[in-house]
């Protein structure tokens, strides 16, 4: 009786659990449903992903040119080609056998060490074998079918070059990867490691515009090393073409000139007349812009042989790899003058007025400094101190105006002082009453440019701009713009920029004259195509001659046309002999642009 009562209940609770059974089974078949179908592509790639790895593949940029105002290219990309391992080797290739095969190519047993440190590190990737490959090897790879059959990758990369090397050497300068050193401050700009950056000169000035993006390929493989898979994360960006206000026709004129007019004082000259110069600067500068048209630092040296011949460069005696243009310093001598005769127009002195010249200067009892009176003598006023380098006059309007007055003006006209170039360069300095050595004596020295005084060839560059500008003195600059290297269109444009130094034709007009009428006492200078102003010196070098006195420099500044200027130049001769001696190089520069 009791089994009949439990039998209907008994067969609810059978069907409930057939119900509920069903149930699971019609969720768990439409879950596999839904996984199979619905989302197959995903758990594809997922499986795709448990038997495959990523890794990512740099293309490098090509960094920008660098050309002349005129399009000269000066410095360039050359494409070399790097080799790289595929890991693990592609479908139809034998890793083993490729990389004997590398290793009998390049004579090298490293390959399978490179291998083995890199599996341990990596399941998949490629590994960088050899750079910068030769004709050999490639030839050699093409013939093994390795590149063909995707075993080895060639990636191309550039590297600097110069159609010739000799062309500003020193302002162009070198790219290098990143030192420890630099890592730091990298890494914060975003640059990977292994980044090739600009190392100094304008390289290093513009290496954001010139350096360009690398590209970079996210790559997977199968365990197999079929590539299953390349997505492009970022494509390459070229650097900016950098062009330069430099005209590469007038670089290579002067820098000859320069060389020429050594040469010939080595043959014709006597001993502490020019004979011993062996080295020597000039600089051009455009005064309406600030543009640097040439600057040549003798002796120089050829970039494409930079690496390659490092030791005897710094062995040298005669320091080819000084930039003397940024980083010689010399005391200006006479050239100076121009400077102490400005302090003294802005003070209010009477360009007219005269101060007697004897051939020595009286003033103080215990030093009494002469002047060799080149073609004059008695009363000479400013115009004519200039045009014959009168030490007397200058001497007393020196210890009348102070050191420190006449310091401070040279200072405003550029010497001693930044010149605005891009390229690393030297502080310079002038002589003030509170130098530990100061006395009054050393005022005498400083108003003809000697003393503590020293400046660079630049800044005499920039000094003759400003006095040809009747005070409106330009930051001197080599790069006038950038192109995007794609499309053509600027991307940066140099802003020129001046420096005022009040006074204007009451104080310049004067100093004009008396340049332009210096200018003329020397033939070559006289004969030149246009009406130039200039201004020599001849500072003395602590070295003595054999038979007494001293050796000297040569110095010029000087620009043209006189009565509307177009360019300014400086000259630099290390033991040139006198200021005379550089005028030939001044006329060479006339010649050239003229």
């Amino acid at each position: 009786m009791a089994n009949r009562k439990n039998s209907p209940r008994r067969r609810v609770r059978v069907a409930v659990l057939a119900v509920l059974c069903g149930a699971v089974f019609a969720a768990f078949f439409a879950r596999l449903a839904w996984m199979q179908f619905v989302r197959a592509d995903y758990y594809a790639d997922k499986a795709a992903q448990a038997s495959s790895a990523s890794y990512t593949a740099v293309q490098h940029a090509a960094r920008g040119a660098i050309t002349d105002a005129n399009g000269v290219v000066l410095a360039r990309d050359t494409t070399v080609y790097d080799l790289y391992l595929h890991i693990p080797a592609p479908p139809g290739t034998a890793l083993r056998k490729t990389v004997t095969t590398i290793q009998d190519l390049t004579g090298s047993k490293d390959v399978e060490t490179q291998l083995a440190a890199f599996c341990s590190a990596a399941s998949a990737g490629e590994l960088l074998v050899a750079r910068s490959v030769d004709s050999a090897l490639l030839t050699g790879l093409y013939r093994a079918g390795l590149v063909q059959n995707g075993a080895v990758r060639l990636a191309a990369r550039g590297v600097r070059s110069w159609p010739d090397g000799t062309l500003l050497p020193h302002a162009l300068g070198f790219t290098g990867p990143l030192t420890a050193e630099q890592w730091p401050a990298a890494r914060q700009r975003g640059l990977p490691m292994d980044a090739v950056i600009g190392q100094s000169g304008l390289e290093a000035a513009y290496d954001d515009w010139l350096r360009g993006t690398d590209g970079r390929v996210l790559i997977n493989t199968g365990l197999d090393g079929t590539v299953r898979r390349t997505v492009q994360q970022r494509q390459a960006q070229p650097g900016a073409t950098l062009v330069l206000t430099v005209d590469s026709r007038l670089q290579k004129s002067l820098q000859d000139a320069l060389l020429s007019q050594i040469h010939t004082l080595q043959a014709t000259k006597v001993a502490g007349a020019g004979r011993e110069c062996r080295a020597g600067a000039a600089v051009v500068v455009d005064v309406r812009t600030g543009g640097i048209l040439a600057a040549a630092s003798v002796p120089g040296f050829d970039l494409n042989r930079y690496r390659t011949d490092y030791a005897t460069l710094c062995a040298d005696a005669a320091a080819p790899l000084l930039d003397r243009v940024s980083q010689g310093l010399y005391a200006p001598g006479s050239a100076f003058k121009p400077a102490v005769a400005a302090a003294a127009l802005t003070a209010g002195i009477d360009p007219a007025a005269t101060v007697v010249c004897t051939g020595r200067y009286g003033f103080y009892s215990g030093y009494q400094p002469g002047c060799l009176q080149y073609g004059h003598g008695g009363p000479v006023d400013l115009r004519t101190a200039l045009e014959y380098s009168c030490n007397i006059f200058f001497y007393d309007v020196g210890r009348r105006l102070g050191v420190d007055t006449f310091s401070a003006m040279a200072q405003q006209l550029g010497l001693a002082a930044p010149t605005g170039a891009e390229t690393a360069e030297a502080q310079g300095r002038l002589t003030w009453s509170a130098d530990e050595n100061y006395q009054a004596g050393l005022t005498l020295m400083a108003a003809i440019g000697q003393g503590n005084t020293a400046v660079t060839p630049l800044q005499l560059a920039a000094y003759a701009a400003a006095l040809a500008n009747n005070g409106q003195r330009p930051a001197l600059h080599y790069a006038d713009h950038a192109i995007n290297a794609a499309t053509g269109a600027v991307v940066w444009q140099y802003a020129p920029h001046f420096t005022e130094i009040p006074g204007g034709e009451s104080v310049f007009g004067p100093i004009r004259d008396g340049m332009v009428r210096m200018a003329r006492t020397t033939r070559v200078l006289r004969e030149a195509p246009v009406v130039c102003a200039a201004k020599t010196g001849s500072p003395q070098l602590a070295d003595t001659l054999p038979g007494g006195g001293h050796y000297v420099n040569s110095v010029l500044i000087g620009y043209a046309p006189a009565d509307a200027p177009q360019i300014a130049a400086a000259v630099v001769l290390e033991y040139g002999g006198g200021g005379a001696n550089a005028a030939p190089i001044l006329r060479a520069v006339l010649d050239a642009v003229f």
